[in-house]
């Protein structure tokens, strides 16, 4: 009888246990981007230090609620979103950078991947906003867009993981897959440099611009110049970020994209995204 009772004893200590490991059925929450409305998973991946998804969500751009008057596809919402999440998390970086670099003057001989990871975790922990504001309201921007990303993803049936591009593969038409590769260019690659080089120009971020920049940079139109690296090309921010390329750009689709062998041309050849040794660059601002 007591074996008995030991066996039984023992079952309900394993339930007890499964039913700790297993994780609380939360409801799923909603969210509206754009005038479509998103299911949400509230439950954050295991290693997610930060807060949950709902709570994290709160740090979305106000705008992204309003309803355009023209009502976009999935697709599309799931670009705006990804492109906002490029810029947010490649001006992360470059702010980290800088922060690991100021502490690293403040303490000689510090180890630079220990610094950079002990700020990443204050700021998954909220705990940054004495260390710099600025660098935990872009750290819960970036996280909250990439939360969005992940579910409008798996809303899509595409891989839910951010891609190593930053964009989600596209549908191309077999005619733009067969204009780039006439040219001898992978028509994918030529997609994510022309998102990424999009993205920089609407950031009107001059560090976003230099890190889509295929160098040297030619500058032409009635005055001609050659920007040849970072510190030429920031010094020129007012000439390259002018409203007309920045508009220009922003009105530009892939699918109206001019590609020939020196590369695209976007915005009847307002700029050219030219090929490089990793993909391609913005290699031509025209000033007409």
């Amino acid at each position: 009888m007591s074996g008995i009772l030991a066996r039984i004893l023992g079952v309900f200590g394993c339930l007890l246990a499964l039913s700790a490991a297993l994780p609380a059925r939360a409801d799923p929450f909603f969210v509206k981007v754009y005038g479509r409305t998103y299911r949400i998973d509230p439950r954050a991946p295991p290693d997610d230090k930060g807060p949950k998804p709902q709570d994290a969500l709160k740090a979305l751009p106000a705008d992204l609620a309003k309803g355009p008057t023209v009502r976009p596809s999935h697709e599309e919402v799931l670009a705006e979103v990804e492109e906002r999440l490029w810029i947010a998390s490649n001006q992360l970086d470059a702010k980290l950078d800088d922060a690991v670099k100021t502490r690293d003057r403040r303490n000689v001989g510090s180890d630079t991947k220990s610094a950079r990871k002990e700020i990443t975790d204050q700021l998954e922990a909220g705990t940054g906003q004495g260390r710099s504001p600025e660098l935990q309201t872009l750290y819960d921007r970036s996280r909250a867009l990439n939360i969005l990303a992940r579910e409008l993803r798996r809303s899509l049936d595409l891989p839910v993981r951010t891609p190593d591009s930053g964009f989600s593969r596209p549908k191309l038409t077999p005619d733009i897959e067969a204009s780039y590769r006439a040219q001898k260019f992978d028509a994918y690659a030529a997609y994510y440099g022309f998102r990424r080089v999009k993205a920089a120009f609407r950031s009107g971020d001059i560090e976003l611009i230099a890190r889509v920049t295929d160098y040297p940079l030619a500058i032409t139109g009635k005055v001609r110049r050659t920007l040849r690296n970072r510190e030429q090309l920031v010094a020129a921010k007012a000439t390259v970020l002018n409203a007309a390329v920045r508009d220009a750009v922003a009105k530009a689709t892939f699918e109206s994209v001019f590609v020939r062998d020196k590369g695209m041309m976007v915005g009847d050849g307002a700029v050219w995204i030219t090929p490089d040794k990793t993909g391609f660059g913005l290699g031509t601002v025209n000033l007409d």
